[in-house]
């Protein structure tokens, strides 16, 4: 009875998590099969699932509309920004696992209130700044704002990495001739290397995907693949086929790079519980 009931039990989580795969699927699969098709069929009331397929929409979307340069343009500042965001992330993270500083848990708390603001709060104030000292419009401004809001997520996710790597690996290394800058990159870095995947895989995403402040402060010269999306919804009709085509070709790269990197993020943020 036990190895009956505990098949039953297999069996009825293999079902949630077929559906639930399929509930997440199905958007995508729809914007896909919408990207191939012509603006009649996009737009019938009854939905077609067999149609002439065409790749007029991604010529639209890539030559006529000039979306490659939104796709370079984010690539860019999401790039660069995730980078920083780690780097300083770790920077931060690093002392306070590795020294019983006072007041850590009180400075994180805050570092992780920052995450939790929503954005709209902020995003006049620093429209206003961002106009004072020239950083509207530019890759400068899209990535110091990106940077600054997944700092508190690399932080926390690197802290518990930190606290996982054992105080007497850095104390060898220190031994052995070291100092504490060469320990840390050649030691400690190698070993969360899955936690930096995680951090960056991450941030990157956020920053790839983000809208309010990438339209805000972006315009013509450094306007981002989320905020492109903009252009095929004009007060005649919405461009739903070109629309679909612009999605996807978003998705693709975040889908590539989560495929590459998936294993080394599972067992990142499966290794990184953050401990008291």
């Amino acid at each position: 009875m036990s190895g009956s009931k505990r098949k039953s039990s297999l069996t009825w989580q293999y079902i949630v998590v077929i559906i639930a795969m399929l509930l997440f699927l199905f958007p995508i699969l729809w914007m896909f099969l919408t990207s191939l098709k012509n603006q009649t069929d996009a737009f019938t009331t009854i939905p077609k699932w067999t149609f002439p397929a065409t790749l007029d929409n991604y010529k639209a979307v890539l030559v006529e509309r000039d979306f490659l340069q939104y796709l370079w343009n984010s690539l860019i500042v999401a790039g660069i920004s995730t980078v920083f965001a780690v780097i300083f992330g770790s920077g931060i993270a690093y002392p306070f696992a590795r020294y019983k500083l006072k007041g850590a848990k009180d400075v994180l708390t805050w570092i992780l209130t920052l995450r939790i603001i929503p954005p709209i709060v902020t995003i006049l104030p620093i429209y206003l700044l961002f106009s004072k000292i020239g950083l509207l419009d530019s890759y400068t401004g899209l990535i110091l704002m990106y940077t600054f809001m997944n700092i508190p997520l690399t932080t926390w996710l690197l802290y518990g990495f930190f606290k996982d790597v054992p105080g007497e690996i850095e104390e060898s290394a220190l031994v052995d001739g070291c100092n504490r800058f060469t320990a840390f990159f050649r030691v400690i870095f190698p070993i969360i290397g899955p936690g930096l995947i995680s951090a960056g895989l991450l941030s990157f995403i956020f920053a790839w995907n983000e809208f309010l402040f990438a339209n805000i402060l972006s315009g013509p010269s450094v306007r981002t693949a989320p905020v492109g999306l903009n252009e095929y919804a004009t007060p005649v009709s919405v461009l739903w086929g070109q629309i679909a085509a612009a999605g996807t070709l978003i998705i693709v790269p975040i889908a590539i790079i989560t495929l590459i990197l998936q294993r080394k993020m599972v067992s990142g943020l499966t290794m990184g519980a953050v401990k008291g």
